[in-house]
C-alpha cells in the first residue's frame, strides 16, 4: 500500500510540475470559429481567426491577412494569388500546373491559428487547424476521403518587407478523417 502512496504522489508531483513549465494552452478563440458537426456544413466558414493567445502576438494582424489571402487563394484555385504568399522556393516545389492539379477540388473552411512563436533568424512557427473538402482522389496518398482535419505548423519568415510561408519541413502536419 505504502508503494502504491508513494507512485499517486509521484505521478500527482510530476502532473503539477509539467503544467507549471509549460502552462495551460491558449486555445480558447478570441473569434468564435464553429466546427461543423454535418457533413453538408464541412468544411465551414474560410474567414481566419485566431486564439486568444495568438492575438497577443505582435505580428498576429500579419499573419492573419497572409493565412487569410493563401486559403481564399486555395478556396477559389488562384494560383497567382498564391504565389504572393509564398516563397519563391516554395513556388518552385508547387509549379502552377501541379498546384492546380493539387487544389482542382479543394476548400478549406474551419481555420484557427492556435499559436504564433518565434523561429529561427527572425522567422514565425504559427500552428493552425482547418478542415478541407475535396475529392477524395485529391486528398493525401494515405488518406484518401472527402473531408480531412489538419492540424499543423506553418513556418512564415520576413520577405521584401512583408510575410510569406517558407517552406515547410516533411511530416509536420496531422489529418484525421472529419
Amino acid at each position: 500500500m505504502p508503494l502504491v502512496v508513494l507512485v499517486l504522489i509521484t505521478a500527482v508531483a510530476g502532473g503539477v510540475a509539467i503544467r507549471l513549465r509549460y502552462g495551460q494552452p491558449t486555445d480558447a478563440p478570441a473569434q468564435p470559429a464553429p466546427t461543423p458537426t454535418r457533413a453538408q456544413e464541412q468544411p465551414g466558414s474560410s474567414r481566419v481567426v485566431l486564439s486568444e493567445g495568438a492575438a497577443e502576438h505582435p505580428d498576429h494582424g500579419a499573419v492573419r491577412i497572409l493565412l487569410q489571402t493563401y486559403f481564399d487563394s486555395v478556396n477559389v484555385t488562384r494560383y497567382d494569388r498564391w504565389k504572393t504568399t509564398v516563397v519563391p522556393a516554395k513556388q518552385r516545389q508547387q509549379p502552377k500546373d501541379q498546384w492546380l492539379e493539387n487544389y482542382q477540388s479543394t476548400s478549406d473552411g474551419s481555420i484557427r491559428i492556435h499559436r504564433i512563436t518565434g523561429g529561427p533568424d527572425d522567422s514565425l512557427r504559427v500552428l493552425l487547424s482547418f478542415t478541407s473538402v475535396q475529392d477524395p482522389s485529391d486528398a493525401p496518398s494515405t488518406m484518401r476521403v472527402g473531408c480531412l482535419r489538419w492540424r499543423t505548423v506553418y513556418p512564415i519568415v520576413r520577405y521584401s518587407g512583408g510575410l510569406r510561408l517558407g517552406v515547410g519541413h516533411p511530416g509536420n502536419a496531422l489529418f484525421r478523417p472529419c
